[in-house]
C-alpha cells in the first residue's frame, strides 16, 4: 500500500462516515440519544464478528488465509468460494486488518442507520463480491473486507447527495466520491466496490423516494 493509495483510503472512507454522521445527527426525525453517541447497530456488530474472528484467528492458523483468499487460479481450478471468502480474512498483516475492522465500524453503523439491516448486508456484499470479480484482473491474489466498506461508504455519500443534506455533508460526500473516482482510474478494486455501492444507493434511493410519495408517513 503506498502513500497515496492510503491517503485515498482514508479520504474515501472517512470524509464518507463524516457525511453520513452529519446528515443524520440533523434528522429532525432523530433520537436525542443518536446525537450524543453512535453505538453501533446490531447488523453491524454481527458483519464485525462474521469478519473479525477468522481474521484474528488466521494470524494463529495461517493456512486459513491462503484458503479463503481471492486466487484467481484456484478459483478456475474449482475453488468457487473464493467468490466470497477473501471477505472474511485479511491481507495486510495486523496494521490492516484493525484498520479494515474500524473502518467497518463507522461505515456500517452509519449505513445500516440511513438504509436498514438489510439494505446494510446487500450494499456490503453486493459491492464487495462485484469487487472480488473485478480483483480477478486487477488484483489475482488479496483478501480483505475493505471492498465492503468501500461500496457502504460510497452508498452513505450518494445517499447524502440524493437526499436534503446540507452543503458541508455535499461537499464532504463529492470529496469521498472524488478519492472513489482516483482509484478507479488507478484500477484498485476499492474504485470498483465504490461504483458498485453507488450504483446500488441511487437504485435504494429511487426507491425510497418513491416509497415516500406511496406511504407519506412512514418514517
Amino acid at each position: 500500500m503506498n502513500g497515496l493509495r492510503l491517503i485515498l483510503y482514508i479520504l474515501g472512507l472517512y470524509f464518507a462516515f463524516a457525511a453520513g454522521s452529519i446528515y443524520i445527527r440533523n434528522q429532525p426525525s432523530a433520537p436525542p440519544s443518536s446525537r450524543k453517541r453512535f453505538p453501533l447497530p446490531p447488523a453491524t456488530v454481527l458483519l464485525l464478528l462474521a469478519i473479525g474472528i477468522p481474521s484474528v484467528l488466521q494470524f494463529f492458523f495461517p493456512a486459513l488465509l491462503s484458503a479463503l483468499e481471492r486466487d484467481y487460479e484456484r478459483f478456475l481450478q474449482g475453488d468457487w468460494w473464493r467468490l466470497i471468502s477473501p471477505l472474511f480474512v485479511q491481507d495486510g498483516g495486523v496494521a490492516g486488518t484493525v484498520f479494515n475492522l474500524i473502518g467497518l465500524a463507522l461505515v456500517g453503523s452509519v449505513a445500516e442507520r440511513i438504509w436498514n439491516r438489510r439494505l446494510l448486508f446487500i450494499v456490503f456484499f453486493t459491492g464487495g463480491i462485484l469487487a472480488e470479480i473485478v480483483g480477478f484482473l486487477w488484483q489475482p491474489i488479496g483478501a480483505g473486507n475493505s471492498v465492503g466498506n468501500f461500496s457502504l461508504a460510497a452508498s452513505i455519500a450518494v445517499a447524502c447527495l440524493t437526499r436534503s443534506a446540507p452543503k458541508p455533508v455535499r461537499i464532504l460526500a463529492i470529496l469521498a466520491l472524488g478519492a472513489d473516482a482516483i482509484l478507479l482510474g488507478l484500477q484498485d478494486i476499492h474504485g470498483a466496490a465504490a461504483i458498485f455501492g453507488g450504483i446500488l444507493a441511487l437504485l435504494m434511493s429511487r426507491f425510497w423516494k418513491e416509497r415516500k410519495r406511496v406511504l407519506p408517513h412512514d418514517g
